[in-house]
């Protein structure tokens, strides 16, 4: 649009005037003596014609006026050629259902609440040490009254929350704690039930060998650094072979830490070897297996002692006498039980245990979310993975995440940064496992990276400049002109400079959202609810900035 700031005249100023001129047509005989006379007529209809022209001219300035308003009121408005990206309205949050409290929470928006209430998996990423545990995972094991699992770096979450989910959700609670944290409880957990069990069964025999090779993998993971693989593979091979024995023939004794002590003892291994030779079992599959153990040390004694040397050290962490070994030797929950009714489980490990020990909180998970999703009771187990990278890779997690939600398992997966799903599943995986969150949650973005990718995530918008034109001299005309151009809805700089209570959620199918998020002793009745955190102490008393409503009971 061209516009010209030179003044052609007022409208008003025209009708003025010829009013004026009709009104001195009128009273001009009078001014003349009141004789008429051809001179007279002749400037009296003067005066009227002039009068008309000038009040014609006026409501024509009026009409040019209106249109050009009209029009530029019209140029105004955004086209949305360039893109029409927004944050949603509160309201949009209410018609998507995210103020309903039966879901999980999110935070807030406009002093509302928000919570998800769909089935599918979560994601949220944020910095060590800003806010993720006070304001998101505590707040949830105070809400949520569905059946979870929740891994707990430092034990912190069972000792805040675990007595408030058992006295006033009515759940049983769990914590597997092979270190004693804080005096918390301490539970067993064997995760090889599963393949006791499947062992067990008939029907389910012909999947106990994949069964196994998860397991295993699970314990032994391939690095990024691909070398050597082949002695890997060598000490899986016996870890796999004696798991499987164990498994089918002496099920009392199918522990991690059986399993070390066989391995570990060259000469029980060879015994276990010959025993298995005998055995009939799965078609035989077991013997066959053997009797490849039994050449590998006949023909390569050497390289078998390294194989073996390479299981023994991945299981070390299962040496009978250590913290784990009696942790994982029995089972006081069962993990398919968990579907049936409402439980906690806590898997409390020290920070600093977590990079060795790291691979049975990950078996464990794993076994978890197998025997859930197996189980035929239609309940709904969440999966609170805090620290999520530290659990190794899931085998088979990425596949399943699609069928999971229909199982009963929702996951919620809690990272510092999305490099890390990255540099653990590989790129075109870790693409897969973060394109299963329907919900994402981003805060504290400290990476140019990340900052990146959601500012196009988050679209643009079409926004509309004023240009002027100033002319070549100051009598000049200034001109005006609009022009549309394209702009992100939230430049990466603004995302990495988000204040500290400012959050972004993207949810499949709705708008993004440009949330605020705060500690959870701001939220009545979460302050009087959550125990005091053993390392941090006592929490601020604050007064809440919401209040929410629960029944006496769980329903």
């Amino acid at each position: 649009m061209a516009g010209n700031a030179s003044n052609n005249g007022s409208p008003t100023g025209a009708l003025f005037l010829g009013v004026s001129l009709f009104a001195v047509a009128s009273y001009f005989p009078h001014i003349m003596g009141g004789t008429p006379d051809a001179a007279t007529d002749l400037y009296t209809g003067f005066f009227k014609l002039m009068g008309g022209a000038a009040i014609l001219e006026g409501v024509g300035g009026y009409l040019r006026a209106w249109r050009q308003r009209r029009k530029r009121k019209e140029s105004e408005q955004v086209s949305g050629i360039f893109g029409q990206a927004s944050f949603a309205t509160l309201e949009e949050c209410e018609a998507a259902g995210l103020c309903d409290p039966a879901g999980l929470y999110l935070g807030l928006m406009d002093g509302q609440p928000l919570f998800y209430s769909g089935k599918a998996h979560l994601l949220t990423c944020a910095p060590a040490r800003q806010g993720k545990g006070i304001g998101f995972v505590i707040p949830n094991l105070l809400h949520y009254q569905g059946s979870v699992i929740v891994t707990d770096p430092k034990g912190e979450l069972a000792a805040v929350t675990a007595r408030h989910r058992q006295e006033r959700f009515g759940q049983d609670v769990a914590v597997f704690n092979p270190w004693g944290l804080h005096g918390l409880p301490r539970h067993r957990i064997n995760p090889l039930e599963i393949l006791i069990a499947m062992a067990g069964d008939p029907a389910a025999q012909r999947g106990l060998t994949d069964e196994v090779k998860a397991v295993v993998m699970q314990l032994y993971p391939e690095p990024e650094d691909t070398r050597n693989q082949y002695f890997r593979e060598g000490s899986r091979g016996i870890m796999r072979a004696v798991l499987l024995y164990l498994a089918l023939c002496t099920p009392q004794r199918c522990t991690l830490p059986e399993l070390w002590r066989i391995i570990a003892n060259p000469l029980r291994l060879e015994r276990t070897i010959t025993a298995m030779q005998r055995e009939e079992s799965l078609g035989g599959v077991l013997a066959d297996l053997a009797d490849d153990l039994a050449h590998q040390m006949q023909d390569n004694p050497d390289l078998f002692g390294d194989f073996r040397a390479g299981a023994v050290q991945r299981l070390s962490i299962f040496e009978p006498g250590s913290f784990l070994a009696d942790a994982v030797s029995g089972s006081d929950i069962a993990l398919a039980d968990l579907k049936a009714g409402a439980t906690s489980l806590y898997l409390a490990f020290p920070p600093d245990r977590i990079a060795s020990h790291g691979a049975v909180l990950g078996l464990i998970v794993n076994q978890a979310i197998t025997a859930v999703s197996r189980a035929p009771e239609r309940g709904e187990v969440l999966f609170l993975l805090d620290e999520f990278a530290n659990l190794g890779k899931l085998s088979g997690l990425a596949e399943s995440l699609t069928a999971l939600p229909g199982l009963g398992v929702r996951v919620w997966m809690v990272v510092q940064e999305l490099a890390e799903i990255t540099r653990i599943y590989g790129q075109h995986t870790a693409k897969t496992v973060q394109s299963q969150a329907e919900v994402r949650q981003f805060f504290a973005v400290n990476s140019d990276e990340l900052a990146q990718s959601l500012s196009r995530a988050l679209g643009q918008k079409t926004v509309k400049t004023l240009n002027l034109n100033l002319g070549r001299s100051e009598t000049d005309d200034i001109g005006e002109s609009l022009s549309e151009s394209g702009q992100p809805l939230m430049r990466a700089e603004e995302i990495a400079k988000m204040a500290p209570t400012q959050q972004l959620l993207l949810l499949k199918g709705m708008k993004p959202i440009l949330g605020q998020r705060v500690p959870f002793w701001f939220i009545a009745p979460w302050a009087g609810w959550a125990t005091p955190n053993p390392v941090e102490g006592d929490y601020p008393q604050e007064e809440p900035l919401i209040r929410l409503g629960y029944n006496a009971t769980p329903e």
